[in-house]
């Protein structure tokens, strides 16, 4: 590890995958509308040839890439180096590097390889593949050398802030792993079949559909299905089905797929979750740089029982193995139930109490949730009407309708509690139930708007500010009762306790 490393030969074949992947949608539209080529036309060749080009360049130089890539460790430091006309040196500082993280995909999986994900509080280095081995010696030396620099600055440690460095830097070796979550099949099932599959699928498909728009024969299809349906309206209700049961059925896979096998166990201060069929992944989250705890609950998994819970996190580095859902949010625990849920994170945290929120909003800001989107969908729908149809009036009414539910729900499921250091803010929306965890400490800012139309009746939006990833993370409620936004002001200002 102390000689320049190359990686691993199959870097230059996911290299190729990538570029494939990155012009998929391109290479697709060519390959259904070679039919209409024109061999004999010089002009036919320009647009292929142009994108060939394209192809052969990225590809060559990604090849280039990864040929010219090292990565050793000296004086305390993991370095790498990169680049094809201009050489690029990264160097990270052991001491604070945080987590070592792995992805193996499919490929990866065959041969043997995987991609390590390098993270420190403030930066990240990716190695997009080496061999399973040298992740594993990467991973024992960084923690070897950490453990002898806190060995030697641990008598010159006299701060706080010293002390929490230093604190991810002790050794795991001698730490025993303790088992925290494993999800069983029949979870796993339930959770997939309760994921928002049909969004998943939708999402994931709509942009091949679209390329596939020009190609598929929609006046023939229609033609058939009418023949048989007899009717227009019908064939629309039937595609629709159709549609909606395969997105489901699809998006149930993907789901079940990607959380397969999804375990969860602590070493000290670290969490090591591991999960996936094809592309499988171990994410390292280390619990000391914990800023809040999320849960979120959809109305159907609340129907069950069960819930997910995610920790918010500072110092991640944002890269493309996806390691977590969002910047700084890692899902801790995707399908369980709910008092078993709380049972698990009290462990993991034990100095957040998880106090339950007093819900219910002030009546007098319900109308304020509709009333503007309202008018503004109103206008849209005459608009509609005058240019394309009335059923632009029935598709406002029915959005209108969203908007009214979702502020009952706002109004009615929404609310906080304020205990002392910590704070539990609860957020009712259309699909969803969010409950945020948070200690005072971990504030780093607050924001109140109010405009002269709420300051009339008594009403103020708040939203604190908290750490997440390398960003912020605003968590807050809209038309609160500008009394209890004044006492959360306090609260924040002069951290005084409350009851």
């Amino acid at each position: 590890m102390y000689d320049p490393q190359k990686l691993h030969p199959i870097s230059y074949v996911t290299s190729l995958i990538n570029v494939i992947k990155n012009n998929f949608i391109v290479i697709i539209i060519f390959l259904f509308n070679i039919k209409d080529f024109k061999y004999d036309d010089f002009y036919s060749y320009l647009w292929p040839g142009i994108m060939t080009l394209i192809f052969l360049i990225t590809f060559f130089y990604n090849i280039f890439k990864v040929y010219n890539t090292r990565y050793w460790i000296e004086n305390n430091h993991f370095i790498l180096t990169t680049g094809v006309l201009n050489k690029e040196r990264k160097e990270l500082n052991i001491s604070r590097i945080q987590s070592v993280d792995t992805t193996e995909g499919f490929v990866n999986q065959i041969v043997g390889g995987v991609e390590l994900i390098i993270k420190t509080p403030s930066d990240g280095i990716e190695l997009s593949t080496i061999s399973k081995k040298q992740s594993k010696l990467i991973e024992s030396e960084i923690k070897n050398i950490q453990q002898e620099l806190n060995a030697t600055h641990q008598a010159e440690v006299n701060v706080d802030s010293e002390k929490d460095e230093n604190e991810d830097n002790e050794s795991l070796k001698n730490v025993p792993t303790k088992s925290i979550f494993k999800m069983s099949f029949k979870q796993l099932l339930f959770m997939a079949m309760t994921s928002g599959a049909i969004g998943i699928t939708l999402i994931t498909l709509s942009p091949i559909v679209g390329s596939f728009s020009d190609i598929i024969p929609w006046e023939k299809l229609g033609g058939e299905l009418s023949y048989v349906l007899k009717s227009t309206f019908f064939i629309i209700i039937a595609i629709v089905v159709v549609v909606l049961i395969m997105s489901y059925i699809i998006g149930t896979c993907l789901a079940f797929i990607r959380y397969y096998g999804y375990k969860v166990t602590q070493q000290g201060h670290q969490l090591k979750i591991q999960y996936g069929l094809f592309t499988k992944k171990n994410v390292t989250v280390p619990t000391n740089r914990l800023q809040g705890v999320l849960e979120h609950q959809s109305y159907l998994r609340r129907l069950f029982g069960y819930t997910s819970i995610h920790f918010y996190i500072t110092s991640d580095v944002v890269t493309s193995a996806e390691t977590s859902d969002v910047n700084g949010r890692i899902m801790i625990l995707p399908f369980i139930k709910r008092q078993q849920a709380y049972e698990v994170i009290q462990s993991l945290v034990p100095e957040m109490r998880f106090n339950t929120a007093h819900t219910g909003m002030p009546l007098r800001g319900f109308h304020r949730h509709f009333l503007i989107p309202s008018l503004i969908l109103i206008i849209a729908s005459f608009i509609g009407w005058y240019f394309w149809s009335t059923w632009s009036f029935v598709i406002a009414g029915l959005l209108i309708i969203l908007l009214i539910i979702r502020a009952i729900l706002y109004v009615r499921y929404s609310g906080y509690y304020l205990e002392n250091e910590e704070i539990v803010i609860q957020k009712a929306s259309l699909l969803n139930m969010k409950r945020f965890y948070f200690k005072l400490n971990k504030v780093i800012g607050m924001e109140i708007r109010q405009h002269p139309l709420l300051e009339r009746k008594h009403l103020a939006n708040f939203k604190f500010i908290i750490a997440k990833g390398f960003e912020n993370k605003k968590i807050g409620l809209k038309y609160t009762d500008v009394s209890k936004v004044n006492e959360f002001k306090e609260w924040y200002m002069r951290g005084d306790t409350h009851e």
